[in-house]
């Protein structure tokens, strides 16, 4: 028997038994090599050479985790934090709106859910506001609201507080508000005598073009320094008006035209019932045929000037030569604004 096997193993074998006793090995199975899968996710393994069972290769993902990727930061509010590896991340951060804690005078907590112990909006408590990123105290000097001199608003007029005037631009993050005097404080007065273009003051050739809507006292002391209150009757007029309240280094101006375009269908009877409830003259008093015309600090060229004319059903823009007065003037007032 011995001799056949050598046979079949060939001659060369045959001749050198201690060869073929140095080439046999123990029997092994699958599962002691490792091949312990009945198969493998896509065929991406190893089959076990004499039986089948599988080697499978690692996913991705394990591999990834084995690095210490193990963070989703599928949470709300949550992104990954550094690099990553098959979407995983060794840290998580927190999207950059949520950036506030809520807590302080006037917070109640947060809006929402957390991004470690942030939010990306607040809740305030009674007289304070969400507005531009913080809990802020209610602002009542909103459009027709009165005006006093403690910069406080109101809807009512108050006894014991001296009022300024009614609101007609309300104040934000970037820009002050604006108010104006309930009554003109002159009429039938001139813009000026001198038929001259002012230089530093922008010329507007189209109504409802303006620019200036934060002007109104640039513009007043451009034109008063070029001038005498005998030139620019208006334009002093509402630099000089001071009446009793007036905050310390604060100036009464004449309106730009700019201003005054803000003026529309929308907030007119808001501003006009702020008047009235001050006592004063709303905007637009007049006869049937002639209403108030208040004169702007915006020059339209040489010797012209814009003006805003209100009635009870519309309200335009006009331009006078106010140095050959060819038209009615005693309708035209001065009604000076003032920042707050």
């Amino acid at each position: 028997m011995q001799k056949i096997s050598f046979l079949l193993l060939g001659t060369s074998l045959s001749l050198a038994p201690q060869t073929l006793s140095a080439q046999c090995v123990a029997t092994q199975d699958c599962a002691t090599l490792g091949y312990t899968e009945t198969s493998c996710n896509g065929g991406k393994g190893v089959k076990c050479p004499f039986g089948n069972s599988w080697a499978c290769l690692p996913t991705k993902e394990a591999i990834c985790k084995e690095e210490g990727f193990t963070l989703a930061c599928n949470e709300i509010g949550q992104i990954g934090g550094g690099d990553s590896c098959s979407g995983l991340y060794k840290q998580c951060a927190c999207d950059s709106s949520y950036q506030y804690a809520c807590t302080g005078t006037g917070y109640s907590g947060g809006s929402g859910a957390a991004c470690s112990g942030k939010y990306a909006a607040c809740t305030c408590t009674d007289g304070y506001e969400w507005k531009d990123g913080t809990c802020a105290v209610i602002d009542t000097c909103t459009i027709g609201a009165l005006y006093y001199s403690d910069n406080t608003c109101s809807n009512t007029l108050e006894s014991g507080k001296t009022l300024l005037g009614v609101v007609i631009y309300e104040r934000n993050q970037n820009e002050p508000g604006w108010i104006i005097t309930t009554k003109p404080i002159k009429i039938a007065t001139d813009w000026t005598t001198k038929y001259v273009d002012i230089p530093g003051l922008n010329n507007y050739t189209t109504a409802r073009g303006f620019t200036d809507t934060q002007d109104s006292c640039s513009n007043t002391d451009i034109i008063t320094a070029y001038g005498n209150s005998s030139q620019y009757p208006a334009a002093w007029t509402a630099k000089n008006y001071k009446p009793a309240g007036t905050p310390s280094g604060k100036t009464w101006c004449l309106p730009s035209a700019g201003l005054l375009n803000t003026i529309n269908s929308t907030n007119l009877s808001q501003i006009n019932t702020g008047i009235a409830t001050a006592g004063g003259n709303k905007l637009g008093t007049g006869t049937s045929y002639v209403f108030e015309s208040i004169w702007s600090s915006s020059e339209y060229s040489n010797g012209y000037s814009w003006h805003l004319t209100v009635n009870s059903s519309n309200w335009s823009f006009g331009i006078y030569n106010n140095y050959t007065l060819v038209y009615d003037k005693s309708n035209m007032s001065v009604r000076p604004v003032l920042a707050f």
